[in-house]
């Protein structure tokens, strides 16, 4: 797991960038995998990233399991007209650690695959905002990569990013 914090500075919180992979310790890059047609797709079947992942590390303390579900709706909205585009997009489940169960952190919005490949969500905690990145691991053949960036609303609190693994159940 990797921790990285960072103070806030202002109060505006700026657009996250797009996480890059980076290799775990002792572990040498490998040929990318492809994670999927980045296009919409017609529902036919599944890309690798869709079902139910547990954290590598059963002591992690951060995101313990999450589920990522595809062909999806996605609303899509031009100015004051919107419009469903069917079978195109992505959902994910998070399940934070906690004691004694699991913290259920909800489904998020369904969105559109993103161009880099990743799969996004967005939790709204009211105390934090997070942003949950998700593909296909370079480094760890068939784990998910799983990024994600928590925003503390509280200014004193230091904001952190965390990056973990999960393999499929």
């Amino acid at each position: 797991m990797l921790l990285t914090c960072s103070m806030a500075a202002g109060s505006a919180a700026a657009a996250p960038q797009i996480p890059v992979e980076t290799p775990p310790a002792g572990v040498a890059a490998q040929k990318p995998v492809a994670s999927g047609d980045v296009s919409k797709m017609l529902c036919t079947g599944h890309p690798p990233e869709y079902g139910k992942w547990v954290n590598t590390d059963p002591n992690a303390t951060g995101i313990a399991r999450i589920e990522l579900q595809d062909c999806l709706s996605v609303t899509v909205c031009e100015g004051s007209v919107c419009h469903i585009v069917h079978d195109a997009g992505w959902a994910m489940r998070v399940f934070g650690k906690c004691s004694p169960t699991n913290c259920d952190w909800g489904w998020s919005n369904s969105e559109f695959r993103m161009s880099s490949g990743h799969i996004h969500g967005f939790y709204d905690h009211g105390f934090a905002k997070r942003h949950v990145y998700a593909k296909m691991s370079q480094y760890r053949p068939g784990q998910l990569w799983v990024f994600w960036r928590t925003d503390f609303v509280d200014p004193a609190r230091p904001d952190y990013e965390v990056q973990e693994w999960f393999y499929r159940v």
